[in-house]
Formats: C-alpha cells, structure tokens, sequence
C-alpha cells in the first residue's frame, strides 16, 4: 500500500518504521529533517512538503498537537488538496474542536477522515504494541486493518464519526492524570509519616493498583527517574487541558481537572516541563517540605 505520513516525533518515528518493516511503500514528511533522513536509510521517500503526499492511498499524521496539524494539514492546503478516495488517518491526540473540524473539512473535500489515537509510550511504537482507539465509517477502517496490525496489539473503535476517538483518548488521558496527581500526594503523605516509599510502593501495586499506569509511573516517582522522559509533564499539562476544554464544549463538570491543571503549571514554573511526568511526585514532596 502507498502510505504517506506526517510527523516524525518519538512515537511516529517508531510507527513509520514499523509500517516499512510490515512492506508498505512509505513516503514520510517531517518539519525537521534529521529524522526523515534516519527512515530514508530504511527504505523511505522523503517529502518536502504535506501536498507530496496527497496522491498517498492513506495518510497516516502523527503532529504534537493542534498547532502542529492545524498548520501542516489545513494551512499547508494539505486537506485541500488530497485526492479524492484517498484516506487521511490522524493518530494524533487533538482536541475535539479541531477533530470535528477536520471531519468537516475532508467531507467537504471529498476524502475521507478517520482518527486513531494511540495508547502507549515510544518504545510500544518501536515494537507495534500501541493500542489503538479508532473512529470512523466502517469502510474507513477496514482499510486501516492492516496498518492497525503492522502498529498495534489492539483495536478499539469508539464509533462512526472520528471525534469520537479522540474524545476517548482524552478522557483516558484525563483518568491517567488524576492517578499521577494521586500517587504523587499518596507517595507524599507516606513519606513524611516516615513510611518508605518503595515498601508503600510494592504494597499498592500489588494489590489495589496493579495496572500498568499506577506500576509504571510509581517505579518513576520511587526511583525519581525522570531525565530520560518519554512522555513530559508540557505533554501532560497539554492533555488536561485537552481535557478542560472537551469539559466546556460538552457541557460536562470536571472540577479535578483545575485542580490537576494548576498543580502542572506550578510544575512546569519550576522548570519541570521536560522531565517525565512522573516528576510530580517530586513537586509535591517539595510541597510536602519534603527534599
């Protein structure tokens, strides 16, 4: 299949590779050329724009954020642009304002839209263990299947319309900062009674919490690892609010996501941004007049 796609950060990189290791024909676009370069080593085309990839079957983005596929999908004239029976497939996470923009804006193009935003961090993307949460027409993701297979370990579809994917992802993602923002003051609360932290950690995560989220994130904030990031706390403070705004355009309360949201910003001040997001258990200790 003949696949373009947009966005060679650290998971789309790893998603790029694996659809070239899975034998499709892959023509990758990035702003920045050091990693489009590392895939043309692999067998990739390069493009040096968004509109070289409007003859593409699919068109698979992967941008950081609304900024991002705002100006590389619509201001480009990308959307424009792209064929008609071509299909562009957004795995980013973005807001639900800009993923019903989009649906409007393919529709009124005459191509077709779907979204599939992922679960899991840049060495999933590496392996093909993402889980994937998709939205779209029947027909749409049928032809995703086997890009889904070469990038994922599961599918989910959310629904017919491609918004509701990403209202998905951003409600997991809301769920996944209440549990740092938890543990955090958990871990806290603990230490300063004079528990270990790792013993509070062993105890909870094998039994209570035993998901991947309280075991991973807890292993970090133990063992305050929070150079090598994979997922930053800017990331996450930009996912609450994701999640804020989804809460107002829906009509839907969610007074912990202000609470989560102004914690984040006291984070990121502190010159936290780039470090895991698991760096706010070191926030909060801080708080706690802990060192």
């Amino acid at each position: 299949m003949k696949i373009g796609f947009m966005g060679l950060g650290l998971m789309g990189r790893g998603m790029a590779g694996r659809l070239l290791e899975a034998g499709h024909a892959v023509t990758v676009y990035n702003r920045s050329a050091a990693p489009a370069e590392a895939l043309r080593a692999r067998g990739a085309q390069v493009a040096a724009s968004p509109l070289e990839l409007c003859d593409a079957d699919i068109v698979i983005s992967m941008l950081a954020d609304d900024t991002a596929v705002e100006s590389v999908c619509i201001t480009s004239g990308f959307v424009g642009r792209l064929r008609a029976g071509s299909l562009h497939v957004n795995m980013a996470t973005v807001s639900l304002r800009l993923a019903r923009r989009l649906a409007d804006l393919h529709r009124e193009a005459g191509s077709e839209y779907a979204a599939a935003p992922v679960f899991g961090r840049p060495a999933a993307a590496e392996k093909g263990q993402l889980d994937i949460v998709a939205g779209g027409s029947a027909a749409a993701l049928a032809r995703c299947e086997p890009l889904f297979a070469a990038m994922g370990k599961h599918v989910f579809i959310a629904g017919t319309e491609p918004a509701t994917a990403n209202v998905v992802k951003i409600a997991r993602n809301y769920m996944l900062a209440a549990a740092v923002q938890s543990m955090g003051e958990a871990f806290a609360l603990v230490r300063k009674s004079g528990v270990d932290a790792g013993a509070f950690y062993e105890l909870v995560t094998s039994t209570s919490f035993t998901g991947p989220s309280y075991r991973n994130y807890g292993k970090l904030m133990v063992e305050r690892n929070f150079d090598n990031a994979s997922f930053t706390l800017k990331l996450g403070l930009k996912d609450v609010e994701l999640a804020l705004a989804a809460g107002g355009d829906t009509q839907v309360p969610l007074p912990m996501a202000g609470v989560i949201r102004e914690q984040n910003i006291g984070a990121l001040n502190r010159g936290m941004g780039d470090k895991d997001w698991a760096v706010m258990g070191d926030y909060i200790a801080e708080r706690a007049g802990l060192t």
